[in-house]
């Protein structure tokens, strides 16, 4: 798409089909929304310092932009699946002594100070001020991975001993380990029909996750999914309320079943429902 200018109303497409907008600046938003909506983007020329971080220990932070980004939505949207990623001059990190795995992005909260988030921000809503920050000592950070097809949204999974993990956007996160290497995409698709559901069910979400890898009839050592669920998690009977179903990769009227509640736990401060034994993973999920 065009480089967007500050001040400038984007079209957020719906339907869960991704809007991957670029700024002159090189400011990039990357989400998926179940309905089309607007955002704009200014500048505030005079943001809080670095000092000012809150809830992180490690060598002080400072504003590596002299301004910072607030995003406003027309509307308020907390069913975003979202990532911005802020530019920066790998020149002038190096000047000040900053790597660049040590950048972070930094979300203006209530209490007006700056909360720690990593670089690549998962996220359910866009509304609010955005500033790069950077510090000299080190802090390991997960990589959220994009959903899509394509050798730049892949997770590349090596084969052997141990666990290899991998957490998308949305903070959809895998666990797995295999005697075979291989690849592994994850697209949404928007809408699911009450056809594709049992009787007295229905899908918490307006899309479900399509998980397909280069190895699909492999049977893997162990696999685990964790899907994210901040909107219900905490509810009463949430246990008994919430489940994971999968269908067939290319099912069209096949129903969603419920995976084995023998292997659902409920992860509340992940906000997460973690399925485990999972032996393939290629398929169709939602959450019920």
């Amino acid at each position: 798409s065009d480089l967007a200018n500050f001040g400038q109303t984007v079209n957020i497409r719906g339907l869960m089909e991704r809007t991957d907008q670029d700024f002159v600046d090189g400011l990039a938003l990357d989400l998926f929304s179940p309905s089309s909506r607007t955002l704009v983007v200014n500048q505030n020329t005079s943001p809080l310092p670095g000092s000012f971080v809150s809830g992180s220990s490690g060598a002080p932070f400072v504003a590596l932009s002299n301004y910072s980004w607030v995003i406003k939505l027309n509307e308020t949207a907390n069913d975003l699946i979202a990532k911005v990623e802020l530019p920066y001059d790998p020149i002038a990190l190096q000047r000040i002594g900053i790597d660049q795995g040590n950048t972070y992005v930094g979300m203006l909260a209530a209490d007006k100070k700056s909360e720690n988030k990593t670089r690549i921000v998962k996220m359910t809503s866009l509304d609010g001020e955005y500033m790069l920050l950077g510090r000299q000592t080190e802090d390991i950070s997960n990589v959220f991975v994009q959903y899509g097809q394509g050798a730049t949204r892949a997770v590349n999974l090596t084969g052997g001993t141990g666990n290899q993990e991998a957490e998308f956007i949305d903070g959809l996160r895998l666990s797995v380990e295999s005697d075979q290497a291989f690849t592994l995409n994850i697209d949404i698709k928007n809408g699911i029909p009450p056809h594709i559901l049992s009787t007295n069910v229905s899908a918490l979400n307006s899309f479900s996750w399509i998980i397909n890898t280069s190895i699909p009839t492999q049977e893997l050592k162990n696999a685990e999914l964790r899907v994210p669920s901040a909107k219900t998690i905490n509810a009463t009977n949430a246990e008994k309320r919430l489940a994971v179903a999968k269908r067939s990769l290319n099912a069209t009227s096949e129903l969603f079943t419920p995976l084995s509640s023998e292997f659902q736990e409920i992860e509340a401060s992940e906000d997460r429902i973690k399925v485990s034994g999972l032996k393939q993973l290629d398929g169709q999920y939602i959450l019920l």
